[in-house]
């Protein structure tokens, strides 16, 4: 079996990867130049079968039998990390690798994973809309994925179901020299730097965004450096699935900086300061029963990642075009999930007892469906809305509860909002009103 061309002859951009490092999705060149994906991949017996990149098919040998490869027969490009590197070489792996992709100093790039309930992303779903397919844009669509789905062999099905199929189209009309399908690869490698409790968390989802490759035209654009052009040629050449938002950052800017910026710019959305804060986040974990949650990481392109959990209070609401969350509940003395919150906790300044008593200021307007009351803003003096029963804030009026049966539920092939009926085993975008 000939093994892939030295790096030399490669020009210094590929280097020959260790077994662990080769997942399912990874590019790589096999037989000196020929650019394939991992197929599948035994790393314990370090034997691994390749998919042509342009066509998509197992490739194959003389006697028409499934070519295994073994690690030193093939080249990934460097600036590529392990998936997951193992202790105590770790630390020096990721180093090296943010010091390749960055170069001459250049801040490591920053970025965010968002997870909160169903109620949090359905209200992100809806504001970002429809998966984007006229063009490449980052992100084209936005997928909420149960955390406990999120197991490495489960997020392939779920990104396949998931992603829209006019994304996927627009993605092999960009790339119509390969094979292009949809890769889990960078959020599986999230899952694992994360840790295990991730996929314990019940009744969380991962707020996820769907990228497309670049196109054949801007992964040779004369401007870029030549570690760029290998990047966008065969680092990004599926669509992926990725962590909710990331950006580069500029050479003076501050982490949290530009991971705001980044949720701006990509999904159009903007998070109170209190949920950017270390000790707020701590407290959210120990709430949920999972202190150990990771707070952040950093990911196989050197990029400094927060993990950042939504409140169960947080409230939504429009501002200059952003879907801003925040406000509600005190996270520092709000009650556990399932507590009471009629009792001495504070909303505002006031329990939930003399916020009752103060509806009195509010009777000139529309009538609150049962169990929500109104609450002042002490920050904004603004008025926002307060579910006795699940904490749910919103500054969005209430709506009726649905009629009996009736459950409300988040597309996973499209993002769409619809609305099921299991015991007819009914489905129906409009809202039902019996």
């Amino acid at each position: 079996l000939a093994a892939a061309g030295g790096d030399k002859e490669l020009g210094g951009g590929w280097r020959v990867p260790t077994p662990d490092e080769l997942e399912e999705g990874t590019p790589v060149l096999y037989w000196g130049s020929h650019h394939g994906l991992i197929h599948d991949a035994f790393a314990p017996l370090d034997e691994f079968w390749v998919a042509e990149s342009e066509t998509g098919k197992i490739v194959r040998g003389a006697s028409g039998d499934i070519q295994q490869f073994r690690a030193a027969d093939l080249r990934v490009l460097a600036g590529a990390a392990p998936a997951a590197p193992a202790e105590p070489e770790k630390a020096a792996a990721e180093a090296a690798v943010a010091a390749d992709a960055e170069g001459n100093g250049a801040p490591s790039p920053s970025g965010v994973l968002l997870i909160g309930r169903e109620a949090h992303m359905v209200k992100i779903l809806e504001h970002f809309g429809q998966p984007r397919s006229q063009s490449r844009c980052d992100p084209q669509q936005l997928l909420a994925i149960p955390c406990n789905m999120c197991h490495p062999e489960q997020l392939a099905g779920a990104a396949a179901e998931g992603v829209a199929e006019e994304v996927v189209e627009l993605a092999r009309s960009l790339r119509p020299d390969i094979h292009v399908g949809v890769r889990a690869l960078q959020v599986k490698q999230a899952v694992e730097r994360i840790g295990p409790e991730l996929l314990v968390l019940e009744g969380f989802y991962a707020l996820l965004a769907v990228q497309a490759p670049y196109s054949l035209r801007a992964c040779e654009a004369p401007e870029l450096t030549a570690w760029e052009r290998a990047r966008r040629r065969d680092l990004c050449s599926q669509v992926d699935l990725c962590i909710t938002a990331r950006a580069d950052r500029g050479a003076d800017e501050p982490h949290e900086t530009a991971v705001r910026r980044a949720l701006g710019e990509a999904c159009g959305m903007e998070l109170v300061d209190s949920i950017w804060r270390a000790d707020v986040q701590t407290e959210l974990r120990k709430r949920i029963g999972v202190p150990e949650l990771a707070r952040g990481f950093k990911d196989a392109g050197g990029a400094e990642v927060d993990v950042l959990l939504l409140p169960d209070e947080a409230g939504a609401a429009m501002s200059r075009g952003m879907l801003c969350i925040g406000d509600g509940w005190d996270v520092a003395s709000a009650p556990a999930a399932g507590g009471d919150a009629g009792g001495g906790e504070k909303i505002q300044g006031k329990t939930v007892r003399e916020w009752e008593a103060a509806q009195a200021e509010f009777a000139d307007q529309p009538k609150l469906p049962s169990g929500w009351i109104r609450v002042k803003s002490r920050s904004s003096g603004e008025v926002y809305y307060f579910n006795k029963k699940t904490r749910e804030s919103t500054f969005d009026m209430p709506e009726a509860a649905l009629p009996a049966g009736w459950t409300k539920q988040v597309s996973k092939s499209t993002g769409k909002v619809y609305y099921f009926h299991a015991q007819k085993r009914l489905s129906q975008f409009d809202r039902p009103t019996a």
